[in-house]
């Protein structure tokens, strides 16, 4: 090989590893981006795993103390109540409410209004109504 075959080889060498260098480069660059991406994730489904086994719970039985408190009700009412929130506060949790006071207050509102539109029936009241 001559001079110049050479130093066209070594250039094409030379390339060819700066080619090399820079995709290993692109890929680590791509592996710490999906690592951190992977973390952050973990870190927000953590976050949401929390939610919904301590904040969601605390509003919902919050919910229904304050719902026992205003009035005395049958315990077949209370249960359906109890049901009405527990969908109500985790439908709020979906759409990404994070504060347990809102959720509270979200679940009472909703339980109120279903409680204006169809009244929550006792069991002993269905019953006394069946009785002749």
């Amino acid at each position: 090989m001559n001079r110049s075959q050479r130093s066209s080889t070594d250039v094409d060498r030379a390339k060819t590893k700066g080619l090399r260098e820079e995709i290993i480069s692109a890929q680590s660059a791509s592996a710490e981006a999906n690592y951190r991406r992977s973390v952050r994730e973990r870190k927000i489904q953590a976050a949401d795993e929390s939610i919904e086994r301590l904040v969601a719970p605390a509003a919902i039985e919050r919910a229904l103390s304050v719902y026992q408190q205003m009035k005395p009700r049958d315990l077949s009412v209370i249960l359906q109540a109890r049901k009405i929130l527990t969908q109500r506060i985790y439908a709020l949790v979906d759409q990404g409410e994070k504060d347990e006071q809102r959720l509270t207050v979200g679940g009472l509102v909703h339980l109120k209004s279903i409680e204006r539109d169809r009244t929550i029936r006792s069991a002993s009241d269905s019953r006394h109504k069946k009785q002749p």
